[in-house]
């Protein structure tokens, strides 16, 4: 039998410790988001925990600031915006992800 996916499959931003406060200084929608790592770490943490007791399968995808940064290019850096480019790379109509390193 094949797992289901599509409609249950769900794609979640998720940011390393050292590139969030830059994300966070660039974000449209800052005002929205906790600037303190481990505020949004637990937050996140529990989004997910909703998800997998919800019955969805999860796609964690790291956002790296340069590559998500060259993607987004004019527009606003907003929550819609980072759940688009990961929605993108879950569906590889992203394919090519820089290392910030």
């Amino acid at each position: 039998m094949k797992p289901l996916s599509g409609a249950y499959t769900v794609a979640i931003p998720w940011y390393e410790e050292e590139d969030f406060a830059r994300l966070w200084s660039l974000a449209h929608d800052r005002d929205e988001i906790s600037p303190d790592y481990a505020t949004w770490h637990r937050n996140a943490r529990r989004v997910l925990a909703e998800a997998l007791a919800a019955g969805k399968a999860i796609e964690v995808v790291t956002i790296k600031p340069d590559a998500y940064l060259e993607w987004l290019g004019s527009a606003p850096n907003t929550a819609a915006a980072r759940l688009r480019y990961v929605e993108q790379i879950v569906a590889g109509l992203v394919t090519s992800i820089r290392s910030d390193a």
